[in-house]
């Protein structure tokens, strides 16, 4: 393989990703913004007490499989968005992209 068959094979993985965090975005401000502070800033919770996404992306041992169960109708804060596994993979992709380095 070529070297440049290499590096387009490793560069369009962080690509995917990429959209998929845009597209979580886009989905963040349609269903979750109603709730959660989406963007980057602030930090700090609202007032009544709900976290900004940047507060859940903090949060210690958050992973995608744990937003994902977070996002599950059964969970019971969450109103029932009957959002598919990509929609799911997507927000969490842009949660987790919040994170603080």
């Amino acid at each position: 393989m070529s070297r440049l068959a290499v590096f387009l094979a490793l560069l369009l993985p962080a690509t995917a990703v990429a959209q998929d965090a845009e597209r979580g975005h886009q989905l963040a401000q349609r269903w979750c913004s109603g709730c959660h502070t989406i963007e980057r800033s602030p930090a700090a919770a609202r007032a009544d007490g709900i976290p900004s996404f940047r507060a859940v992306a903090a949060m210690p041992n958050l992973s995608a499989e744990r937003l994902r169960a977070a996002m599950n109708p059964t969970h019971g804060q969450m109103p029932d968005l009957s959002l598919s596994k990509r929609d799911q993979d997507d927000l969490a992709a842009y949660i987790l992209g919040l994170r603080q380095n």
